[in-house]
């Protein structure tokens, strides 16, 4: 499903990334993470930041942000190669479309359709090497 770029987000943005804003909390354990969906938007400020104290943005937080196309090391050949490879590698994780307020435009629904929503909430943006399959798999891509 090719798509105009034109509009979309990022689902694994960074925090200091263009239009970034909070989309959901990571929960569940470090083993199995699971995201929850915020229905508002947060946005993201230095004093939010500096409530975190050590921690990463992105262990506590998923982001949302513009999508940054070919200055992306993800975008290849006109698509997010990591909404891709979340589809073929990883398993679903729910039996229904989450409720996800980003969904409207988000490039990995856009590319992949609702075989990202179904494995989207065991996504976080910083994985753990011990548990980094998916970064090992994206490193040996081509």
């Amino acid at each position: 499903m090719d798509t105009d770029d034109s509009g979309l987000s990022c689902p694994s943005a960074q925090p200091d990334m263009e239009d970034a804003e909070i989309f959901g909390v990571v929960a569940g354990t470090p083993e199995e993470p699971r995201l929850a969906y915020l229905k508002k938007s947060a946005q993201v400020d230095e004093a939010m930041l500096r409530s975190l104290g050590p921690l990463d943005p992105t262990q506590v937080f998923r982001y949302t942000g513009r999508c940054e196309n070919s200055r992306c090391a993800q975008f290849a050949n006109g698509r997010c190669s990591l909404g891709r490879l979340i589809v073929e590698r990883l398993p679903e994780v729910v039996d229904s479309l989450p409720s996800c307020r980003i969904r409207a435009t988000c490039r990995w629904f856009a590319e992949e359709g609702e075989a990202a929503c179904l494995r989207c909430p065991q996504v976080v943006t910083l994985v753990p090497p011990e548990r980094n399959g998916l970064r090992t798999t994206a490193a040996t891509e081509d």
